[in-house]
């Protein structure tokens, strides 16, 4: 590997001094979690992809196969910065992606790299790099044409990254993995749980190709607070928890609304009267979160 790392030399990495005051002012404000403690757990990411992988299996209302393909797991501080990292590692390629993804594939695009374009038609060509979610963005199901796509880029050697951020909040997404195109899978707990701003993702990759995100992992310069907070948090709430809470309500409202019920629990799919929604494609999205914080 291109960044080998030989922890047995004592003096190879730079760290901050220990000084008594900044420790004893840091656990005085953070004494509750035990910030110090966390901070210097070289266990605690590994412990918490261990875990978040077991609980991405034990959904009993979603199947997803060919997982364990992807042998190699990654702390990120959320989906953005694996989708950064697929970019960079892509650049020389056209990215791809359908109308009504993630916003910020799009921005980070239009600044970046310009030449990108979404897909229609399944129009992909050989020097292509394609991003897609699953369940998709604007949808919260998966999208309609998902497997020829894929099965397309399998064909063409086309890189392709999925973006799993709703999954953990849906019922009814049942997909395989198995396909050679797909390089890397992104996992975020910020749609599941009000936790975004904690930074709290992980990548799974079949090949270590020691990109920065493997390099500054065995380094275990990873965000241990957001692992922390992940961890406590899929140990005390079973996978499908936030649906099966939810889905009368999702259920309420959409009626109520004139919406049809998403895969994700959150979401209602309207027609023309909710055009002001609308993120490209024939239907528009609304997400319910607020009205079923009403008591």
């Amino acid at each position: 590997m291109y960044n080998s790392i030989n922890q047995k030399l004592p003096y190879k990495s730079i760290r901050a001094i220990n000084d008594e005051n900044v420790v004893n002012f840091l656990k005085l404000i953070f004494n509750k979690i035990q910030l110090i403690k966390i901070l210097n757990d070289t266990t605690l990411e590994k412990r918490f992809l261990k875990e978040y992988k077991k609980w991405i299996f034990s959904s009993k209302l979603n199947k997803l196969e060919g997982i364990k393909n992807f042998k190699y797991s990654n702390y990120a501080n959320g989906s953005s910065q694996i989708f950064d990292y697929f970019y960079d590692k892509n650049k020389s390629r056209r990215f791809r992606a359908f109308k009504g993804e993630y916003a910020y594939h799009f921005t980070s695009w239009r600044n970046h790299f310009p030449n990108w374009k979404y897909i229609n038609n399944l129009d992909i060509k050989k020097n292509d790099a394609v991003v897609i979610s699953l369940p998709f963005s604007d949808t919260g199901s998966k999208h309609l044409e998902m497997e020829k796509l894929i099965e397309k880029c399998d064909k063409l050697n086309v890189p392709v990254l999925v973006d799993c951020c709703y999954y953990s909040m849906c019922k009814g997404i049942n997909f395989n993995f198995n396909h050679k195109s797909i390089k890397e899978i992104a996992f975020s707990l910020s749609k599941a749980f009000p936790v975004s701003r904690a930074r709290i993702g992980m990548r799974l990759s079949k090949i270590d190709d020691d990109d920065p995100l493997f390099f500054i992992n065995k380094l275990g310069l990873v965000n241990r607070v957001g692992a922390f907070i992940g961890l406590k948090l899929i140990k005390k709430f079973d996978f499908d928890y936030i649906y099966k809470k939810y889905q009368n309500k999702q259920l309420h409202y959409c009626h109520k609304l004139s919406l049809k019920p998403s895969s994700v629990v959150c979401l209602g799919i309207g027609g023309k009267i909710w055009k002001r929604y609308n993120r490209g494609n024939k239907t528009n999205r609304l997400c319910l979160s607020r009205l079923y914080e009403k008591k």
